[in-house]
């Protein structure tokens, strides 16, 4: 991936109506989509994703050496997707966004942490709340976790 695959995507996002410092947020779809994977998004999974935007936003500006981002704006940003479940065909149009906008920069190193800490956030999630307890050995995630993680592995 390279400069044109990150304008084009740029250009995409905005066709979304994402422009601006919000195209840094497009790193939180994937952990909406592991909210809701399961269909319901659940407190314990939105206490993860909260600690996660905060993180994230503190990343992000630190990176900027200025505030582009804050936590409020970043809560707005989302409140679209968290409010009521999106359409699962659009989170993943805008998912197939995250590796050319935020894991490809020049920085090889960068781009690992930054794919390692949006996997292991998804996985805080699903292992945040299960749909059901009891639960067997195997169901701590269920199904429908299981797959989207997976596709959200594949396309990070």
């Amino acid at each position: 991936m390279g400069i044109a695959a990150r304008a084009s995507a740029l250009e995409e996002l905005r066709r979304f109506g994402i422009r601006g410092a919000n195209v840094y947020l497009i790193d939180l779809i994937p952990l909406v989509e592991m909210i809701w994977a399961d269909g319901r998004a659940q407190p314990a999974e939105l206490s993860h994703l909260e600690t996660f935007v905060r993180q994230h936003v503190a990343r992000v500006n630190a990176m900027a050496h200025q505030q582009i981002l804050t936590f409020p704006s970043a809560y707005q940003f989302l409140s679209g997707y968290l409010d009521e479940r999106p359409d699962p065909e659009l989170m993943k149009v805008l998912r197939s966004f995250v590796a050319p906008v935020r894991l490809a920069s020049s920085d090889g190193e960068h781009n690992e942490h930054t794919r390692k800490c949006l996997l292991s956030a998804c996985i805080d999630i699903a292992a945040s709340a299960v749909v059901r307890y009891p639960f067997e050995a195997g169901e701590r995630f269920d199904a429908e976790e299981k797959r989207t993680y997976f596709e959200i592995l594949e396309s990070l």
